[in-house]
């Protein structure tokens, strides 16, 4: 698991990730300020404060603005880098593994349920677990592993659908679950650290790449 998360953060230095990450970034840093900008203005519209009052009010209103957008920028890179999934694994397995065969394409459609899927996802998560602030060290554990789960049965099926059929992934899914739920633990952790989180759904998907390879060789060899 280290090598494979090491060879994920490897792979940033690629130049088809770079681009990536670029995007994924300015759409997330794009969203963060413009919910900002919204909540800046709508404080604005509904108080009827004046002059040094009404500027104290909208910067104390903009507290819960910047820290309900920066919960909400792991949902918008997570759903960014589901866009970016195929790229992602190619760039992988051109890489590191050249000679696996990814036979199975994921349409349009299909990643689009993906990326809502999982924007869902984490914000399920989220959302639930977000009493559990008050109690910081029971709120890490509950929520990196309900992401943990979530989030490493999600990133799993991105390589394998691509790889194999469907059954057979989910297959491979069951009889590997403890390890994929704390490679999903991994990415949720790397979730939580600020600014890390801009680029940790698409080093989750490189590396859960690594995970889902390193299952199949095993498989293999011993078979």
């Amino acid at each position: 698991m280290i090598r494979a998360l090491s060879l994920a953060f490897g792979q940033l230095s690629d130049p088809r990730i770079q681009k990536i990450v670029v995007i994924s970034v300015a759409i997330a840093i794009a969203v963060y300020a413009g919910l900002c900008v919204i909540g800046w203005f709508l404080i604005d519209w509904f108080t009827d404060f004046s002059g040094l009052w009404a500027s104290v009010v909208q910067i104390l209103g903009l507290i819960p603005v910047f820290v309900l957008a920066w919960f909400t920028l792991p949902i918008v890179t997570a759903t960014t880098a589901a866009f970016f999934a195929d790229q992602v694994i190619d760039a992988v397995a051109a890489r590191h593994y050249p000679n696996a065969a990814l036979p199975y394409k994921v349409s349009i459609s299909e990643t689009l349920l993906d990326g809502v899927k999982l924007a869902s996802i984490a914000l399920l998560a989220n959302v639930l677990t977000l009493p559990l602030l008050f109690f910081p060290p029971v709120y890490a554990m509950v929520a990196w592993g309900l992401n943990g789960y979530l989030l490493g049965r999600e990133y799993f099926e991105m390589p394998a659908f691509r790889r194999l059929p469907r059954a057979e992934a989910n297959a491979i899914f069951q009889r590997h679950r403890a390890r994929f739920v704390l490679a999903g633990v991994v990415i949720a952790f790397l979730a939580t650290i600020p600014f890390v989180n801009l680029i940790a759904p698409i080093v989750g998907i490189a590396f859960m790449v690594h995970m889902f390879e390193s299952v199949v060789n095993l498989g293999q060899r011993r078979g």
